[in-house]
């Protein structure tokens, strides 16, 4: 890995030159990303679908405030393919062990598959200010 330029101005992480060259590795990093689609498992009831729903949600919560989870959310499609996380990690075995601590994923009701990805270090989710 080389460093970052001493002087002048850096090129922001991520962005490539405007020649096409690819951005520094310095300015990069490896995350890991999450795609969660429906599992096997499926409920009978409304109120256990809805329990199972807080219960994963809940697990985001805490994934988040531990400062693990960048961001998670739902595709709108009507697809398999039902969600995202996007993990400040770069181990897809580390990952693994927060995705099967989810109540929805160790059920079955949702399954997962994880990929390293690489894009630009520092990357976060800035929430918008309260209303």
């Amino acid at each position: 890995m080389t460093d970052a330029p001493k002087s002048g101005a850096a090129p922001r992480p991520g962005v490539p030159s405007k020649s096409g060259d690819p951005p520094p590795q310095w300015a990069m990093r490896t995350y890991v990303m999450v795609f969660l689609y429906r599992g096997p498992t499926t409920f009978e009831s409304e109120e256990e679908n809805a329990a199972m729903q807080r219960a994963h949600l809940a697990n985001n919560a805490r994934l988040h405030e531990e400062g693990k989870l960048i961001l998670a959310g739902p595709f709108r499609s009507k697809t398999d393919l039902r969600g995202i996380f996007l993990f400040d990690s770069e181990s897809v075995e580390e990952v693994a062990g927060w995705c099967h601590e989810d109540p929805g994923i160790r059920s079955g009701w949702l399954r997962v598959e994880i990929h390293p990805w690489y894009s630009a270090r520092g990357i976060t989710i800035v929430p918008p200010p309260p209303a």
